[in-house]
C-alpha cells in the first residue's frame, strides 16, 4: 500500500469513529425519550446541537487546519468529542445534555476540513474525487456502526453505557491520529509562502456562483439532517416496530450513503472528468424521489420501506464527498482548509434547520406526510438549481 491510501484509511478511520461519538445520540433518541421523559419535538434536538457546535467552531477550524496542519487538528477535535460525550453520558437533564453536545460539535467541527485537507494534500487531481468518497464514508460508517451497536448495548446495560463507550472511542482515536498521520511530502518541503488569513475568505464569498454552491449544500443537509434525527422514530411509530429494529433502518440509510459515496466519487473520476457537480445533482434528484415514497407512510410494506431507506441513505448522504471534493479544489492547496470550513458552516447550518423544520411540521399536521414532501421540494430545488453554474474549477 503506497503511503497516501495509508494515510486515507486512518483519516477515514478517525472520521467514522468521531462520527460514531457525536452522533451516538441519535439512534438512541427512543430510550431518551422514555427515561428522560422528552417529546418528539426534543428527542429531535440531540442532532441540531451536535451540528450548532460544529458551525459555531468550522470556520475557526478550517482556518487553524490551514495554519496548524491536520494531524493536531484532527486529533484535538476527537480529543473534544469524545470527553464531551463521555460526560453527556453522567447527566440527568436534557439541558445539560444538550449543551455538553452542543462543545462536543466544537470538536466535530474539526473532522471535515482536517480530512479534508488531507486528501487534496495526498491526492493528485485524477483520484481526489475517489479518495474523498472514500474519505467520506467515515461520517456513514461511524453512523451505521452507531446504529447497529449502540441500541443492544442500551437494552443490555443503558443509554449511559452506550453513549460512554461512543466517547471512549473517540479519545482513542485521537492517540491513533497524533501517533501515525504523517504530512505530505509537499508539505514537508520548507515553504516561505505566508500562512493563510482568515480575512481572504471574501475573495471567495465574493463570487456568487460559489455563495450558490454554499446555499445547494445547505438545503441538502435540510435533507440529510431530516432523515438522520427522524428516520428511527419515523419507522418506530408508523410500522410498530422495536426501537432496535427501527435503527437498523437508519443502519440501512447509512449503509446507502457509505455506498453513494463511493461510487459517486469514482463515478467523478473515471467518467466525469473530474467534475463533482453531476454527482450531487443526480443525488438531490435521488432525494426527491425517496421522500415522496417515504411520505407514504404504512402504505408501504415494511420490507420496500427497507429499501427506500436504503435509496434515501444514498441520495441524502452520498453527495458529502463529492461536494467537499469540489469546494476544496476551489480553494486549492493553499484555502482547502479554510474553504472547506466555511463550507461546512454553511451546510451544518442546514443540519441544525432541517430536524427544527421536520418537528415544526409535525407538530402542526401530526402526520409525516408534509415533512417528507417538503424535503423533497427542497432537493428537487438543488437538482434544478445546480447545473447552471459555470465552471468552478479549472481543470487540465
Amino acid at each position: 500500500m503506497t503511503p497516501r491510501w495509508g494515510i486515507l484509511a486512518l483519516v477515514t478511520l478517525a472520521h467514522g469513529l468521531g462520527a460514531l461519538t457525536a452522533l451516538a445520540a441519535v439512534p438512541l433518541a427512543p430510550f431518551l425519550l422514555e427515561e428522560l421523559a422528552l417529546s418528539r419535538a426534543q428527542a429531535g434536538l440531540f442532532l441540531p446541537a451536535v451540528y450548532l457546535g460544529g458551525v459555531l467552531m468550522a470556520l475557526p477550524a478550517g482556518w487553524v487546519t490551514d495554519r496548524l496542519g491536520v494531524s493536531l487538528t484532527l486529533g484535538v477535535g476527537q480529543l473534544i468529542i469524545g470527553a464531551m460525550v463521555v460526560l453527556a453520558a453522567t447527566t440527568h437533564g436534557l439541558p445539560a445534555l444538550l449543551a455538553l453536545l452542543v462543545l462536543g460539535g466544537f470538536g466535530f467541527s474539526a473532522l471535515n476540513p482536517a480530512t479534508g485537507k488531507a486528501v487534496v494534500d495526498w491526492f493528485p487531481p485524477r483520484e481526489r474525487g475517489l479518495a474523498m468518497g472514500l474519505k467520506q464514508t467515515g461520517l456513514t460508517l461511524g453512523g451505521l456502526a452507531a446504529a447497529l451497536a449502540l441500541p443492544p448495548i442500551a437494552v443490555l446495560w443503558s443509554w449511559r453505557h452506550a453513549l460512554a463507550l461512543a466517547g471512549v472511542l473517540s479519545v482513542a482515536s485521537a492517540a491513533l491520529v497524533s501517533i501515525f498521520y504523517r504530512p505530505s511530502p509537499s508539505e514537508a518541503i520548507p515553504r516561505v509562502v505566508e500562512a493563510p488569513q482568515l480575512a481572504e475568505l471574501g475573495v471567495f464569498l465574493r463570487r456568487p456562483p460559489i455563495l450558490v454552491v454554499f446555499g445547494c449544500g445547505l438545503a441538502l443537509s435540510i435533507a440529510q439532517s431530516s432523515l438522520l434525527a427522524y428516520l428511527v422514530l419515523y419507522t418506530k411509530e408508523t410500522y410498530a416496530v422495536s426501537a432496535v429494529t427501527a435503527a437498523r433502518f437508519l443502519a440501512l440509510a447509512q449503509l446507502g450513503g457509505t455506498t453513494g459515496r463511493v461510487l459517486w466519487g469514482l463515478v467523478s473520476d473515471r467518467s466525469f472528468g473530474g467534475r463533482r457537480r453531476p454527482g450531487v445533482v443526480a443525488s438531490a434528484v435521488i432525494v426527491a424521489v425517496a421522500y415522496v415514497a417515504l411520505a407514504l407512510g404504512s402504505s408501504l410494506p415494511l420490507w420496500l420501506v427497507a429499501v427506500v431507506a436504503f435509496v434515501a441513505g444514498a441520495g441524502a448522504l452520498g453527495w458529502v464527498g463529492l461536494y467537499f471534493a469540489l469546494v476544496a479544489e476551489i480553494g486549492g492547496a493553499r484555502h482547502a482548509g479554510m474553504l472547506t470550513g466555511a463550507a461546512t458552516a454553511c451546510s451544518w447550518s442546514g443540519t441544525i434547520v432541517g430536524p427544527l423544520l421536520f418537528a415544526a411540521l409535525l407538530g402542526a399536521t401530526s402526520s409525516y406526510v408534509i415533512p417528507w414532501l417538503v424535503l423533497s421540494v427542497v432537493a428537487a430545488a438543488v437538482a434544478l438549481t445546480l447545473p447552471r453554474l459555470a465552471p468552478l474549477v479549472q481543470r487540465g
